[in-house]
């Protein structure tokens, strides 16, 4: 598997604002539980989706 480390790092970077945002904003508050699986999947799906659209977009997974 080849890792695209620039987009890693923005994918990174848009998760870390997407946990600012539920952080500060979220109502109800979630268990933190929930916010660290938020996040775990915002990094996977932001990361694929940058590195299929500008990256080398192959990833070895099918």
């Amino acid at each position: 598997m080849n890792i695209d480390y620039i987009w890693l790092v923005v994918a990174f970077a848009i998760t870390a604002v997407v946990g600012v945002v539920l952080h500060r904003w979220q109502r109800p508050v979630l268990p933190r539980l929930y916010v660290w699986i938020t996040l775990a999947g915002t990094l996977f799906a932001t990361y694929y989706i940058l590195n299929v659209f500008f990256g080398t977009g192959r990833t070895g997974w099918p």
